[in-house]
């Protein structure tokens, strides 16, 4: 029989993997702004730097709701929504235009990774209240 804490296991293990992948890209994103900037077109390290840490916070909210012992499902709710925002971001950004092909790659790869993340909190989140919409 599956217990309460079987379907949150599924939701905490998903906000610890995006937590995980956030926080990552969140520092590389700071410690090579410029760099960054540059692969992807975008004309200003800062705005790449600022991103990566408003990352690094979204991902110490990831783990540390991962790690409650009753995980905050508005918290999930927002995360599925971010996450549904970067990657509507992240198309805009491909179609705004010309930007480097590699950088380009680079801004799909990520996205799809985050689609995945929205994806995986959004099954869990339904595991958990029991009901097909997040």
């Amino acid at each position: 029989m599956t217990t309460t804490s079987d379907r949150a296991l599924f939701l905490r293990r998903s906000l610890q993997l995006d937590g995980i992948a956030s926080g990552l890209c969140g520092a590389v994103l700071v410690l090579g702004a410029a760099p960054v900037a540059d692969l992807i077109g975008v004309p200003s390290a800062g705005l790449v730097g600022g991103v990566g840490a408003l990352l690094l916070v979204y991902a110490g909210a990831l783990l540390w709701n991962a790690r409650r012992p009753d995980i905050h499902r508005g918290e999930v709710r927002l995360a599925v929504l971010l996450n549904g925002a970067w990657v509507a971001g992240s198309l805009a950004l491909i179609l705004a235009g010309p930007r480097p092909w590699i950088g380009n790659l680079a801004v799909a790869a990520v996205a799809a990774a985050v689609l995945v993340f929205a994806v995986l909190e959004a099954v869990g989140l339904r595991r958990v209240t029991g009901h097909k919409a997040a």
